[in-house]
């Protein structure tokens, strides 16, 4: 097994983690453990353009593009972290769990993530 999707599996495995993917740039799966029942396409399509707007909101208000966005939605919460070299981590977590130790191992392993893509 290779070494990002061992990676992602043992993330998607957390408690409190319901999927995981790895989005590049253009809008790709790079790889992913998402639910069955989502389309990985359509999920990193998405997202990448989600992120793109929030970039450009961040230059527009003079606060840079996004690192990490946590979206807090009826069903459960979506994290984009910014990867360094061109890739977003998708985290969807499940609702009222605390994400703060989930969050700081986000930021803590994005670098070593990098090295998998």
């Amino acid at each position: 097994m290779q070494p990002l999707r061992s990676i992602l599996l043992a993330l998607a495995e957390r408690p409190e983690v319901a999927g995981v993917a790895v989005v590049s740039d253009e809008g790709l799966i790079v790889e992913s453990a998402l639910p069955s029942t989502l389309d990985p396409e359509a999920v990193a399509a998405h997202a990448v353009s989600v992120f793109r707007y929030l970039a450009s909101l961040g230059g527009a208000v003079a606060q840079g593009a996004p690192r990490q966005v946590v979206v807090e939605g009826t069903a459960g919460v979506l994290v984009l972290h910014r990867l360094p070299g061109g890739a977003t981590l998708l985290v969807l977590a499940a609702p009222g769990d605390d994400l703060g130790i989930l969050l700081n191992d986000l930021r803590r392993h994005a670098p070593a993530l990098e090295q998998l893509i």
